[in-house]
């Protein structure tokens, strides 16, 4: 990073050390907005309710993080995959959404969300799993290799990339220009059948603005459940 001036994450210390165990430092314009929007805290009360009925849930229990540092993703859609699948809160397994019209191709990269966090749409955070097709409901664990930053008709919708990692934890691979390309251009046109909805990919973040990113929504899954309908600010 050169001479450039770093900034820690504008969450509180005690937040950040129960999140990650080193410090989470970034580019001022990484730096994920410390505020889950209103809608988006009455998404989180709603979601934890649904929820309730399973004595074990995938989003509720499972960590978002490892003592490793890892991060968990729950796999939606494998990689090559044109059914779109997302997870239903109240059933607490998979449904299908809907089908990616041929002519879009099917998902470059193995798709899916970090347990315990709600992002600022009022879904969990996203994540993108670099490597071979994986199998729909599996649980991985993955290294950060970067942040897919996106825009879309609901606001602020960027995703974390992971890698599977060696036995010594590191990446497996990174994340190359090949797979930026590839991935951002799936997700500018993903929705380009959809009337009213569009998707912006207006560039790439480093593995700590991804870090960021996952402390951030596991905070505001941890801090703003009882603030349904207000905005819940986590920032100092």
């Amino acid at each position: 990073m050169g001479d450039q001036p770093l900034l820690r994450i504008s969450l509180p210390l005690a937040v950040c050390a129960a999140v990650f165990p080193f410090v989470l430092v970034a580019h001022q314009d990484e730096l994920p907005p410390g505020t889950l929007p209103a809608a988006a805290t009455a998404a989180l009360a709603a979601s934890l309710d649904a929820a309730t009925a399973h004595p074990k849930h995938v989003w509720r229990d499972t960590p978002a993080l490892n003592s490793d540092g890892s991060v968990n993703a729950f796999v939606e859609i494998p990689r090559g995959e044109r059914r779109k699948w997302e997870f239903d809160m109240k059933l607490n397994a998979l449904a299908l959404d809907r089908v990616i019209p041929e002519d879009l191709g099917g998902y470059p990269v193995n798709y899916g969300f970090v347990p315990q966090t709600v992002s600022y749409d009022g879904d969990p955070f996203d994540a993108l799993v670099l490597g071979e097709p994986l199998p729909r409901g599996q649980l991985v664990r993955g290294v950060i290799v970067g942040l897919m930053l996106m825009e879309d008709e609901k606001g602020l919708d960027s995703k974390v990339v992971l890698a599977r990692s060696t036995s010594g934890g590191d990446p497996r691979q990174a994340l190359a220009e090949r797979d930026r390309a590839a991935i951002a251009g799936f997700f500018m046109r993903y929705k380009q059948h959809e009337p009213g909805k569009f998707s912006r990919v207006p560039g790439w973040a480093s593995p700590p603005a991804g870090r960021a990113h996952v402390a951030t929504t596991h905070a505001f899954f941890l801090q703003c459940r009882e603030r349904a309908h207000s905005p819940c600010d986590v920032s100092f």
